[in-house]
């Protein structure tokens, strides 16, 4: 990708050959006339990019967008600190406003639909700032509400600021700034990506119903914790905990709880031979036939001998 000045500036017809090349093959279309009040101002920030476009209304295409041929590298943010915007991705119609900061993968076709006269704010961070899963994540939009004293708050706080002090930055205060609002774009994401999957989880009795089942199937796994639950599930694992205190336990504790209750069962009905008791243990995850029988007593008040004894 060929490198970009720190600074970019443009007016009138020049403002959408100036976003082609700061943005890929992104296509600004105005009626006759309106591109005239069009101010394109942006800065390079280290390895992000910060952009404010003030404009009339016009309609944004971004179907297929390329940059030096291939798929663009960054990620990008954008609000509208005046006017009302829609974009379109995917299956998702999402508002642009001043209330909410809109994420999305420009690798993926979208449109912005601009009907009125508008400030926008962009920034665009590298993709490698966030995690696969979360850049996997963002095949569709995220609106981030902006809340005061939140982190989006923060972040429109500093794109703002910088553009106010844009004439005496040096490199190193702009490099120092794009790190940290990549930072905070990282975080920003994940958070919003928490929550969703927090609001898209099933009710806690039926997900402790899900929860249970997967539990009595994998007893015999020693890697069987919450974590691997709530990946199963869908879920966070703090909902995973939160459907187990609902029931008055934790996973842990439900775990060893069917570990034992399964080896107690296997104890009755296979034959007795010497080591059993320990090829048991080791089966059902235990440390060993000593942390077996130890957790055997306390929750059986008797030891696995004992238990088989009187079984027969």
């Amino acid at each position: 990708m060929a490198m970009l000045s720190p600074f970019d500036a443009a007016v009138g017809g020049d403002v959408p050959f100036v976003a082609r090349r700061l943005f890929g093959s992104v296509r600004l279309h105005f009626s006759e006339g309106r591109e005239r009040a069009s101010r394109l101002v942006s800065a390079r920030l280290g390895q992000c990019r910060l952009t404010r476009l003030n404009a009339d209304a016009h309609l944004v295409d971004g179907s297929s967008v390329r940059i030096d041929g291939g798929r663009p590298d960054m990620i990008k943010l954008i609000l509208q600190t005046r006017g009302l915007s829609r974009f379109h991705q995917a299956d998702c119609d999402l508002t642009v406003g001043p209330k909410a900061l809109v994420i999305y993968d420009p690798a993926y076709s979208y449109r912005l639909e601009n009907p009125m006269p508008v400030e926008v704010l962009m920034l665009q961070v590298p993709r490698e700032t966030l995690p696969r899963a979360l850049a996997a994540r963002l095949r569709r939009p995220l609106a981030a509400p902006l809340v005061p004293g939140g982190l989006q708050a923060v972040l429109l706080s500093m794109m703002q600021t910088t553009f106010a002090e844009l004439d005496r930055l040096d490199a190193a205060g702009r490099d120092s700034l794009g790190r940290a609002m990549a930072e905070l774009t990282r975080t920003i994401v994940a958070g919003c990506a928490g929550a969703e999957a927090q609001a898209d989880a099933p009710p806690l009795a039926l997900l402790f119903d899900r929860m249970k089942a997967y539990v009595t199937e994998n007893v015999r796994r020693a890697d069987l914790d919450a974590a691997d639950i709530a990946r199963r599930m869908g879920c966070s694992v703090r909902y995973v905990y939160k459907a187990f205190a609902a029931e008055g336990t934790t996973p842990a504790d439900f775990i060893w709880e069917q570990r034992l209750a399964t080896a107690a069962e296997a104890l009755r009905s296979r034959p007795v031979r010497p080591g059993s008791i320990a090829d048991i243990a080791f089966e059902f995850g235990f440390a060993s036939s000593a942390h077996f029988s130890r957790l055997f007593r306390q929750r059986y008040d008797t030891t696995p001998s004992q238990w088989r004894e009187a079984a027969a």
